[in-house]
């Protein structure tokens, strides 16, 4: 059966400014899917007293080519017979959803409950035997993936590193490759979490500091890329399953933390998936063979979901303070002022799959 290429969510959504590629079940088999069930716990456990008004943003999973999210349901702890209608809502530079919940002169703690089943295919993009029918970006929709972020700055000496790395190199997946091995050369990964900057995405700082977490060492890649004329993106997501991963995957489980990737696109509007930091986790973890698979595929233990996309974002409705490094945990406002907001994300799998043996 021939492979061919869809529209991601994103461009669904039609606020979106990304296309991506998607490939059809094999003819014999289909694609492995990894079914999952998910509880994701908001709370602010502190709100001041006083507060007239608390308003709470919880990201949520949208549907796309790669993943099928079913079974929404958003539950609220309710206490002084004090309550609030959530609404489901979509800022508009990426389409990230999320629950919203304006709450007036609410109690001490609030907190509300997500449910929801998500499909998960195998995110096999590169290497498959037929190749497949390509779906072009716009210029327009290409452009904004090579302006700079906040914290992810491109050309100057960001743009010398990447001149030098992709030298020789002339196609867009060239020049990515070249990138990304060199991050998975230079970066480590920091499981100790001895950054002072951990997890910010800050390229300025990694950049020198050669360590971090995904968010670290991706950004970086993504200001390299960017710099030499490849349009890339961050999605972040959660995992399931840690580095190796374990045989079989537990069938309940608490996730500790989030982990992201990137997209790139090449000189025919494809989009392509790169994890270089779980590619650096396998080298530690003595599988040299995951690096290669990780250029171009993703393992679906290791991004069960995707809940958004892209840095610098605005909610919806918008929050009083200014755009958001990244949106993958709850925030929170109380009268305009940012307050803690704890969380809890499990995970279910219905069906108990073996190790990972669509892993090629």
């Amino acid at each position: 059966m021939r492979r061919r290429w869809k529209r991601s969510w994103l461009a669904m959504a039609l606020l979106v400014p990304v296309a991506m590629l998607a490939q059809e079940a094999k003819a014999a088999q289909g694609p492995y899917t990894l079914t999952a069930q998910f509880s994701y716990r908001a709370t602010v456990a502190d709100v001041p007293a006083g507060t007239k008004e608390l308003r709470v943003w919880l990201p949520v999973p949208s549907n796309s080519e790669w993943q099928k999210v079913e079974d929404l349901k958003v539950t609220q702890d309710v206490q002084d017979n004090i309550a609030s209608p959530y609404k489901v809502t979509q800022e508009r530079k990426y389409g990230n959803r999320m629950v919203y919940l304006d709450i007036k002169h609410p109690p001490s703690t609030v907190a509300a409950t997500v449910q929801f089943t998500v499909q998960r295919k195998n995110m096999q993009v590169l290497g498959a035997p037929t190749a497949p029918v390509q779906v072009k970006m716009d210029m327009a929709q290409a452009i904004k993936l090579l302006a700079p972020d906040a914290k992810v700055p491109i050309g100057g000496r960001y743009g010398g590193i990447a001149q030098q790395v992709t030298l020789g190199k002339t196609s867009r997946e060239d020049k990515m490759r070249a990138i990304f091995d060199h991050v998975v050369a230079t970066m480590q990964y920091d499981y100790k979490k001895e950054s002072p900057e951990y997890g910010e995405g800050d390229v300025a700082f990694v950049c020198d500091y050669k360590k971090g977490n995904c968010s670290d060492l991706h950004s970086y890649m993504i200001s390299l890329a960017r710099s030499v004329g490849v349009p890339t993106i961050l999605e972040y997501g959660f995992p399931i399953g840690g580095i190796p991963l374990a045989d079989p995957l537990p069938a309940t489980g608490k996730i500790g933390g989030y982990h992201c990737w990137v997209w790139f696109q090449n000189a025919q509007g494809n989009w392509v998936p790169v994890d270089a930091s779980d590619a650096r986790k396998w080298l530690d973890a003595g599988q040299p063979e995951k690096k290669d698979y990780l250029f171009g595929n993703l393992i679906p233990e290791r991004s069960s979901v995707a809940f958004s996309r892209g840095r610098d974002i605005t909610l919806a409705p918008a929050q009083k303070g200014g755009p958001l490094n990244y949106f993958i945990y709850p925030y929170a406002e109380a009268d305009g002022k940012t307050v803690k907001a704890d969380w809890v994300l499990t995970y279910q799998l219905p069906d108990k799959p073996a190790l990972a043996t669509h892993i090629q």
